[in-house]
């Protein structure tokens, strides 16, 4: 009997999911975090992270240094969804970047702002 009624209740929870209905019991984590890396140091990539949300039309509310080699920049996005933005150093100049908005994956507002990461990182290390 128990055993029948866990193979009714695995059924079930198996046919919600494949139809989607799982979305209103929890929601869904993007369990895929986007991350790229930058080929310069910390302070140059923070700085460019604190300049590129207001680009892409976010709001930037601060950065925190968490440890000697990583920050979080916080911000939000024009629909209210925080922004976590993860810095941290892999080597003497470069510097991987990860980014969560919300709760579901906001992937085009990530490029939006990696694109304007890239551009502020590149300005900064082709200076002299």
């Amino acid at each position: 009997m128990i055993l029948s009624l866990r193979l009714a209740v695995a059924s079930l929870v198996l046919a919600l999911g494949l139809s989607g209905c799982t979305a209103s019991w929890a929601p869904q984590v993007n369990p895929v975090p986007y991350y790229t890396f930058y080929p310069a140091s910390l302070s140059v990539v923070t700085a460019a992270a604190e300049k590129a949300l207001p680009q892409a039309g976010m709001r930037f509310t601060g950065s925190k240094q968490i440890s000697p080699d990583t920050v979080e920049v916080h911000g939000y996005d024009p629909e209210g969804n925080a922004i976590l933005i993860t810095l941290q150093t892999k080597g003497a100049a470069v510097t991987k970047f990860s980014a969560r908005i919300g709760l579901y994956g906001h992937l085009r507002e990530v490029e939006e702002i990696e694109h304007w990461m890239g551009q502020y990182v590149g300005q900064a290390i082709a200076r002299p």
